[in-house]
């Protein structure tokens, strides 16, 4: 005998929920929870009090097998802009993420299309690696300017690059140039490259751009580690691939004879430190303090 036909369905709700503060949340919850409080963030709290249930007396009709929560993003008002202390860091990281677009393009395919078909907890990722991005734009930069100050009041000082935030994770083997007149205009490519992130998407125009988006990348990766969320496999290799043309740059890394740096001179584009701050042929006018125009653009 055929069995009763059923209905699958998987639902999504969205729920716009105005909430307390963080430790009125933390102060709500029921005693079995609280006795995990210490470990336990405005966030979690605000999921331990939902619940996804059917209509009262519709429970012989529909039967829910599963049901997850996640907080896709979080605002809150009536403060200077910061995250009160009762938040979680990952809810830290999720704010600012909330303000950098310029990468939605690049997320698209690593969660499989847009956010309009999304899973909540692929728009809690999204919006946490957008902030790890973020964040990491801002740390960078503000490294920068305390790199040209140190090379700056180390005039003469060859050695002067080991003791910097940035400038010291460049490749090794080009540090006679790394004064303060170079740091300045490696700060001006990184500003440049980090406000293109949240405004339209384009390829570093040169090879110094390049660097500073490896750079934020590598820094946004290690803060990811210290999260305890988690975050897609793959996604800064993602990143990568659809931020840069190409992954030369990362040759720059690798010890260099005298015949290796005379390929780097030679190659399509040049990867010479003399070139690090031509443009590349068809590629947007990079900020004229981070342009040079020694030599016509490099090809590519």
């Amino acid at each position: 005998m055929a069995s009763d036909p059923r209905y699958r369905a998987s639902v999504r709700i969205d729920l716009d929920l105005v909430c307390a503060h963080p430790d009125d949340l933390l102060t709500g919850i029921d005693g079995s929870s609280r006795m995990s409080a210490s470990t336990m963030d405005a966030e979690d709290a605000l999921l331990s009090l939902l619940d996804v249930a059917v209509s009262p007396g519709a429970d012989h009709l529909v039967r829910i097998e599963s049901a997850s929560t996640a907080v896709v993003d979080s605002e809150w008002e009536g403060t200077s802009g910061g995250v009160p202390a009762g938040s979680s860091d990952t809810a830290r990281v999720a704010r600012a993420g909330a303000r950098l677009a310029g990468i939605d393009w690049a997320l698209n395919e690593l969660f499989g299309g847009a956010t309009g078909d999304a899973t909540a907890s692929e728009l809690r990722q999204r919006t946490i690696i957008k902030g790890l991005v973020w964040n990491a734009s801002v740390m960078v930069v503000d490294c920068l300017f305390d790199d040209v100050l140190h090379l700056a009041d180390a005039s003469g000082d060859h050695s002067a690059w080991r003791d910097t935030h940035v400038i010291s994770q460049l490749p090794p083997q080009y540090a006679t140039h790394y004064d303060r007149g170079f740091a300045q205009k490696f700060l001006a490519a990184t500003i440049e490259v980090t406000s293109r992130l949240s405004a339209s998407p384009v390829y570093p125009p040169t090879v110094a751009h390049e660097l500073a988006l490896k750079l934020v990348l590598d820094e946004a990766e290690r803060n990811a580690d210290r999260l305890s969320g988690d975050l897609p496999e793959g996604w800064r290799e993602h990143l990568d691939t659809v931020l840069f043309q190409d992954l030369d740059v990362d040759s720059l890394f690798a010890e260099q004879d005298a015949a290796s740096k005379r390929d780097a001179a030679a190659a399509t584009p040049p990867l010479d430190f003399a070139s690090w701050f031509i443009p590349y042929a068809h590629a947007p006018a990079p900020a004229p303090y981070a342009s040079d125009d020694l030599k016509e653009p490099a090809g590519r």
